[in-house]
């Protein structure tokens, strides 16, 4: 079950994953992580077809629903290393509430994100497609993506630029 909240961010219920999406959906707690190499690139995400919500469109390192019993962080460590198996140090940098329409559904959800320093990684096959570096994330990205990285927030870009991106191996 995931977290329903007001605009304010406090519990007001509990509804499954699908009633939180339907529709204008039902506002819950979300979360973005975003895992940066060395070089201060990042490392995206290609969401596997079979996603309800934007399939195939790029996603930061991983994204997720805060679920019961969980905290922003404890969920984000915890599809972490689900969906990228691994366990790097976290830091919360924002956190804003958004809504999305993907056909006759979408989002409606605070998003944290969170940030972190990885260099290599072992994805989940079922949960995404492929990965790349990135310097400027460009391309079909999910909104709530662009609207991290949109909002300015200086912790959440890498240093430097440049327009590289290679594929992880």
């Amino acid at each position: 079950m995931l977290i329903c909240v007001d605009d304010r961010d406090r519990v007001i219920g509990r509804a499954s994953k699908r009633a939180c999406h339907a529709g204008p959906g039902l506002r819950h707690r979300a979360f973005l992580v975003m895992l940066y190499n060395a070089k201060g690139e990042l490392l995206l995400a290609r969401r596997h077809g079979s996603k309800w919500l934007w399939p195939g469109w790029w996603d930061g390192t991983v994204a997720g629903h805060v679920e019961e019993g969980e905290t922003y962080a404890s969920a984000a460590r915890r599809r972490v290393f689900e969906e990228v198996g691994v366990r790097p140090r976290l830091k919360r940098t924002d956190k804003f509430p958004y809504t999305a329409r993907w056909k006759k559904d979408g989002e409606n959800e605070i998003c944290a994100i969170f940030t972190g320093k990885v260099e290599a990684i072992h994805p989940h096959p079922k949960e995404i497609d492929s990965v790349r570096w990135v310097r400027a994330p460009r391309g079909r990205l999910v909104p709530w993506l662009r609207i991290a990285l949109q909002r300015g927030n200086p912790r959440l870009k890498p240093p430097g630029g440049g327009r590289s991106s290679r594929p992880v191996r």
